[in-house]
């Protein structure tokens, strides 16, 4: 199925991601950051579920490389005019675009799908906006069974029952907001009833990535909480920069490179079809 000649680089975005927010965030997307810095992408784009920008800022050197990006979140899309990172930003959702078809190349969606209630209403708008033979790219968390009894087995064994399973998945989808957490067939099956066609992806973030994040959620809350306030997730950056990050870089280095596990996330490159 991985008919595109993708190669993931060993750039490193760890610490530039964690200069600008907390653990539980940074790590997972500086691997994201790592294997879409490898995808082709061409003029013009769309980001859906932009966010405040973090993420394309660091992905593309150049600003204002994307030419569009929508996200529902108004207060986020005032911070992204700030940061300068799109040419033209959008309140939108992700479900409904407000965008002529045929309109883009590529279509951006970073940690957005399981977020929606309906993904396929998104997908489908995705293929509305694309060109012919255009892409959708994006990643996905995949939590399914299999994480979870690695997470108890060592702790319990043979008492990781489906009910404790279901209710751990319960939690966490909760506490992240997960609302379609679906395992990679459901997703391609999904794909290609939207008329697409998978022509590459790829596991990333291990187990030890995942309890990382789980881990430090608490900072992550805190950071929201500055972020409101600030308009940024670290109150104080340069000292950050200076010493924190360095520090968190090093401890992170080793499970940000680990590319032995499979992994429990997905980054799906999708292809537009007729």
């Amino acid at each position: 199925m991985n008919d595109l000649n993708v190669k993931t680089d060993k750039k490193e975005f760890l610490s530039k991601y964690l200069s600008n927010a907390p653990v539980a965030l940074a790590l997972i997307r500086a691997m994201e950051c790592r294997l879409m810095d490898s995808i082709p992408f061409a003029n013009p784009i769309l980001d859906l579920g932009c966010g405040d920008g973090l993420f394309s800022s660091i992905l593309f050197k150049e600003k204002t490389y994307i030419d569009c990006a929508v996200d529902s979140d108004e207060s986020e899309v005032e911070l992204c005019y700030k940061k300068g990172v799109y040419r033209d930003i959008k309140v939108a959702e992700a479900e409904d675009l407000p965008f002529d078809d045929e309109s883009f190349k590529y279509v951006i969606a970073n940690d957005l799908l399981a977020h929606l209630k309906n993904p396929g209403l998104a997908v489908n708008e995705a293929w509305r906006v694309l060109s012919p033979g255009g892409y959708l790219c994006f990643t996905v968390p995949t939590l399914v069974p299999k994480f979870h009894a690695n997470v108890f087995t060592d702790f319990i064994n043979t008492m990781a029952s489906q009910n404790i399973i279901k209710l751990f998945n319960h939690n966490i989808k909760s506490y992240f907001r997960l609302n379609s957490i679906l395992k990679f067939q459901q997703w391609s099956q999904l794909l290609k009833e939207s008329g697409f066609r998978v022509v590459y992806h790829k596991k990333y973030a291990s187990l030890s990535a995942i309890c990382i994040q789980i881990i430090t959620s608490f900072y992550l809350c805190r950071g929201s909480m500055y972020k409101k306030a600030l308009g940024r997730y670290i109150p104080f950056p340069q000292i950050h920069e200076k010493i924190i990050t360095p520090i968190t870089s090093w401890f992170l280095k080793s499970v940000y490179d680990d590319e032995s596990y499979d992994g429990e996330n997905y980054l799906i490159l999708a292809k537009k079809v007729e």
